[in-house]
């Protein structure tokens, strides 16, 4: 069985993933797919036939739940998530919150996970700094 080869576009602001991409790695339906993105609250686009999402937005979700001291999180489908022993205290999150959403809108999470992947975050450290569209800040002198 050959694996559909996933369409890529590169668009400038991170790697655009067609929806295929879900379904070879985690081996799920393109209905399945499409939820675990609605769950991420991960908007999909539509270009023809084809739904793509932004690979990094992923990335970003994934590393602020899985990291440590993250909330961990219960994908659609998943055998643990009616499971009353697992979720004993209602706390397994199951839905992407806005606190989550702003941690990994912020510009000093991508130094952390250069920083968790071995690589130099020195690099990174200058886009977190001054990021584009956002004014210079200001030193306090007092």
């Amino acid at each position: 069985m050959n694996p559909k080869v996933t369409k890529t576009l590169d668009m400038g602001a991170g790697e655009l993933m067609e929806v295929s991409y879900l379904e070879n790695v985690l081996g799920v339906t393109r209905r399945t797919a499409f939820k675990y993105l609605e769950a991420l609250r991960i908007q999909p686009l539509y270009i023809g036939k084809n739904a793509f999402f932004n690979l990094m937005t992923l990335k970003r979700i994934l590393y602020v739940l899985s990291k440590p001291c993250g909330a961990g999180f219960v994908f659609p489908g998943s055998t643990r998530k009616n499971n009353p022993r697992y979720n004993k205290d209602g706390k397994a999150m199951t839905e992407v919150t806005d606190e989550i959403m702003e941690l990994a809108a912020d510009p000093k999470i991508l130094v952390e996970m250069a920083a968790c992947s071995g690589r130099d975050p020195s690099i990174l450290k200058q886009f977190t700094k001054n990021p584009v569209g956002r004014p210079k800040e200001k030193k306090d002198d007092s």
